[in-house]
């Protein structure tokens, strides 16, 4: 591995860190601050794949920390390859009053100044708690940036 390889594993791996340092730590300012803007997020693969520091600003964290959704994250294993980190992710939280636990594998990259430039979210809702999630499964792209 050439170590501009290894510069971009590392960040990619301090990425996916401080993403769970600062969603844990409910700091979503901090939060954002790691995302390129133009980053692309889809979570999980098959729904709305959203483009843009504000769909994450909206999709990914507005809509897990609501009154009936809370969630704690646990990165169990990161393996980083070049700019790309794959991680064994553990959700632990609670939807709609139960207490919910979901293991999701997870891939994010990284571009060359080390900001977060996709994420690919590959989990299976519990049945008893899918209908409270609110995913879409309109299947395509969306942004909140202004049509040109």
């Amino acid at each position: 591995m050439t170590d501009d390889a290894k510069d971009l594993a590392a960040a990619a791996r301090e990425a996916v860190l401080a993403h769970v340092r600062h969603w844990n730590n409910q700091d979503k300012d901090s939060w954002l601050k790691i995302l390129a803007d133009d980053v692309r997020y889809e979570d999980p693969p098959g729904t709305v794949a959203g483009i843009g520091r504000d769909v994450m600003s909206v999709q990914a964290w507005d809509k897990s920390f609501t009154p009936t959704k809370t969630w704690i994250l646990e990165p169990v294993l990161i393996i980083a390859c070049g700019r790309e980190a794959q991680v064994h992710m553990r959700n632990h939280g609670s939807v709609a009053g139960k207490p919910a636990w979901v293991d999701s594998i997870e891939l994010w990259r990284v571009n060359d100044e080390g900001l977060v430039d996709s994420v690919r979210a590959f989990w299976e809702p519990p049945a008893e708690i899918r209908s409270h999630l609110g995913l879409s499964t309109w299947e395509g792209e969306t942004s909140l940036a202004p049509e040109a």
